[in-house]
């Protein structure tokens, strides 16, 4: 039967050059990366915490970074394995002082642009416009639509916080001071976190596309040194949504047209989710979908478990129109009545040879390290059929292990579902090849059923 352990990836022990045992990690490193405000951590620097009530010391009183990592604890990350990253914030500083500072970026004889980093820091303090013709300082709207419409107000200016996009009442001479994150020097500084032959999640506290695709790339490249990992991020929002309009109480958030949504984003390996905001806040329920998806038991599926997210509510409410759309957009959607469930698990990719759930992804990524782990123990003995037949014989006996425990599909008299194949290179007589193939298992994600009442 498959040996799991408490760790994240594949571990193989051997002796006199024998694979004597094989054990399958069933924690994920979570390393989140986001917004500090002043805590004890460096910036770039993955930083672990010993308790709960350590994240504000490290990473600033109730900042994005460690309002995050308290909500991956709440549901289920295990300390241990938990890492913060605050990412660099450049620009104008804060508080901004526009006779001190320099301004980030200027404007001249310009009605609408795009701001040349973004996303750029949406919180109030960290964002001054000034008319530097008229001498005054703009009224800022924060707008979520893929294209800014201009205001009608007077010295006001629309800002899409998340594209950079930008319009004005009018044209004019404009000096924008504003901060943005530099998050691949983020990305890059967690290199070392998930080792060779471990798997985790790289959880990136951002609602950008941007982002998103650059959490995409980062990825992908540690994948091929066999660092397993797996991104997570929001989808981009692309409305602006309106509260109590007319009222005193009117106020607008970042939300979605789901009918109209689309991303670029095409990964088996990233995974977003929406609506992810807090209600009042810029900050997210990332942290939680982090702790669900790194703390599960790799025998249990993800799909419609519930989160905790701090005890509030989210911004937006999706139906179950809404949750399909997204669905249909390769967006795990979250939803809400009373407690706050994923209602998905699917990547963002649209390969269809087989479904790239985050329960499979892991699975599939166990049977990687299996075969790598297992070929790296036969390096430095005689390549020979014994060698090959031994490391062969040890790969199926796991993936007959994970078939046992129902993690992928087993082979019958008249299907092949997973096979090992371990044979010499043809060109290179020290080098063996081998080749894995598994069919993951399915998980029931509907059940329809039809009533009958008799009257």
């Amino acid at each position: 039967m498959t040996v799991y352990g408490g760790f994240p990836g594949v571990k193989v022990q051997t002796v006199g050059g024998g694979i004597t045992a094989i054990e399958i990690g069933s924690e994920e490193k979570i390393v989140l990366f986001g917004r500090g405000e002043g805590g004890s951590a460096s910036v770039n620097s993955p930083t672990q915490i010993q308790a709960r009530r350590e994240a504000d010391d490290a990473f600033g009183e109730d900042s994005e970074l460690s309002t995050a990592m308290k909500l991956a604890l709440a549901n289920g990350a295990n300390i241990s394995y938990l890492y913060g990253v605050q990412a660099e914030m450049l620009g104008a500083g804060w508080p901004i002082d526009t006779v001190e500072d320099t301004s980030t970026e200027t404007y001249s004889g310009s009605a609408a642009d795009v701001l040349q980093n973004f996303p750029i820091v949406e919180e109030d303090g960290y964002l001054v416009v000034e008319d530097t013709i008229d001498g005054v300082e703009m009224s800022i709207n924060f707008v979520y639509e893929d294209t800014v419409p201009a205001p009608t107000e007077e010295n006001s200016i629309n800002i899409n916080p998340i594209t950079g996009e930008w319009a004005a009442d009018s044209s004019s001479d404009y000096d924008f001071y504003y901060n943005y994150l530099d998050w691949a020097a983020a990305f890059n500084a967690a290199d070392n976190v998930v080792n060779e032959d471990e798997t985790g999640l790289y959880v990136a506290l951002s609602e950008a596309e941007t982002v998103a695709a650059t959490l995409s790339g980062k990825v992908t490249e540690l994948r091929g040194e066999y660092q397993l990992v797996n991104g997570i991020a929001a989808a981009q929002p692309n409305a602006t949504k309106v509260i109590d309009p007319g009222e005193e109480t009117e106020r607008s958030y970042a939300g979605f047209e789901t009918g109209s949504y689309e991303d670029s984003i095409d990964d088996d390996a990233q995974f977003l989710a929406a609506p992810v905001r807090l209600e009042r806040s810029e900050k997210t329920a990332l942290g939680s979908i982090a702790g669900l998806f790194g703390g599960s038991d790799i025998t249990e599926p993800i799909y419609n478990d519930t989160i905790n997210i701090g005890g509030g509510d989210l911004e937006e409410q999706f139906n179950r129109t809404d949750a399909q759309n997204m669905r249909g957009n390769e967006v795990i959607p979250l939803r809400q009545a009373g407690s706050v469930r994923v209602k998905g698990n699917l990547s963002t990719s649209t390969e269809t040879d087989w479904e790239r759930d985050f329960w499979r992804r892991r699975i599939v990524d166990r049977v990687i390290l299996i075969g790598k782990a297992i070929g790296d123990a036969i390096i430095g003995r005689i390549n020979d059929e014994q060698t090959r037949t031994d490391a062969q014989r040890a790969i199926e006996f796991e993936l007959q292990s994970l078939a046992d425990d129902r993690l992928i599909k087993d082979n019958t008299g008249d299907e092949q579902n997973f096979f090992v194949e371990v044979y010499e290179s043809a060109t290179d007589p020290d080098e063996v090849k081998i080749d894995v193939g598994v069919t993951p298992q399915g998980i029931v994600k509907r059940v329809d059923e039809t009533i009958t009442i008799n009257t």
